[in-house]
This record gives structure tokens, sequence and C-alpha cells, in this order.
């Protein structure tokens, strides 16, 4: 509707009309807003995992709380090559060809954007004894290496 068709509103002033109209728009942006924030504050979380032998492989990934494991970054290292699903400059483009979680298990496996071949499979293994909780597992990058992992996060 124009500005100008407001007076086709009878019985309803033009200081009325648009007190209604910015309160309408306020109210919109609010809700808008307040379900993003909701909703990114729950949504992530993230796992950072490195080889304790100091060859420099490891892993960070960052996902979505949802029924299933949805990965939504992740950056691989090992033997002086970076492999990321960002655009991380000089880095190796990868997407995930499958990720679940189950029980106390995690399989993530990446691919290159063509769907080639496996570029990196990580498997880990979480333990928890009272307050405690262990993540370890191993990262398998082909015609790289296999490295252990000891990973942070939850």
């Amino acid at each position: 509707m124009k500005e100008d068709q407001h007076d086709d509103f009878k019985g309803i002033d033009s200081v009325r009309y648009q007190q209604r109209k910015n309160t309408m728009k306020h109210a919109i942006a609010a809700a808008f807003m307040s379900t993003f924030w909701a909703t990114a504050a729950l949504a992530t979380g993230s796992i950072y995992c490195d080889a304790p032998n100091d060859s420099g492989a490891g892993i960070e990934f960052g996902f979505g709380r949802s029924p299933g494991l949805a990965v939504i970054s992740a950056t691989i290292y090992a033997a002086d090559q970076e492999w990321s699903m960002g655009e991380v400059n000089g880095a190796i483009p990868i997407v995930v060809a499958q990720a679940a979680t189950f029980n106390m298990y995690t399989i993530l496996d990446f691919t290159d954007p063509d769907h080639l071949g496996i570029v990196a499979s990580v498997r880990l293994i979480a333990a928890t004894e009272g307050d405690e909780y262990v993540t370890v597992g191993t990262l398998t990058v082909p015609e790289v290496g296999v490295f252990p992992l000891v990973c942070e996060g939850p």
C-alpha cells in the first residue's frame, strides 16, 4: 500500500495510522531477532582435537544440535596441509560425506567437493566417570597418515 493511500481508512487519522504502522514494523523486527538470537545461542557446539605426539595433526569442527549430527564447519590439519569446509586461505576444500554419533561414538568422513574420494576420516569415542569426561580417537588422511587425537569440547 502506498503512503498516500492511508486516507482510505475511514476513522483512522494520519498520526494513528503511522503509529500503528511503526509499531507493527518494530514488533515484527523484534520477533524475528529474538527468534534468531535464541536459535543461534542454542544451535551450535564445537570440538577441538589434536594429536598428542607433536605431529601438528588435528581437527576442529562445529555442529548443530539436531536429532542427527549436523557438521556445520570443519578444519583439518595434518603433515603441513590444511583442509577446510570454509574458505580458509590456502586450505583444500572439503565437504561432509557422512557424520553420525551414537552412544559415545562419533564418526566423521570428509570428501572433496566433487565426492570423488574420502579425504579424511575421524573416529572418536567418549567416556565419562563421575564429573570426568574424555574424548579420544583417530584422524586418518589417506596417503598422509593416521594420527591419535585427544579432544576438548562437549
